[in-house]
């Protein structure tokens, strides 16, 4: 990547037919039942960077991600995009490095 560069990285999170842990079905149907679910999104990576000829060693990179999702509530709508709907999150990430 160039210098003063950024990346956008907008995952899309989907799946028909999901299982779910039977000591997590109560709590979700309840969260249905409410109109949303709470997620919280977690990435784990490396991150280098270069000066010149020199690379620095890989620098461990955590973020979390909290993400409220509205279901079967028609009062809060996302964006939707082609066939899918993007919501915002809920709180900033939080990214350490």
């Amino acid at each position: 990547q160039g210098h003063k560069c950024f990346n956008v990285w907008s995952p899309f999170v989907n799946g028909n037919d999901v299982p779910v842990a039977p000591f997590n079905g109560y709590a979700l149907r309840q969260d249905a039942a409410n109109g949303a679910v709470e997620l919280a999104v977690n990435i784990n990576g490396a991150v280098r960077w270069r000066v010149g000829e020199f690379v620095s060693g890989p620098y461990h990179l955590h973020v979390i991600c909290p993400a409220y999702i509205p279901i079967g509530n028609k009062d809060h709508t996302g964006i939707v995009v082609g066939n899918a709907v993007k919501y915002l999150l809920s709180q900033p990430c939080s990214v350490n490095v």
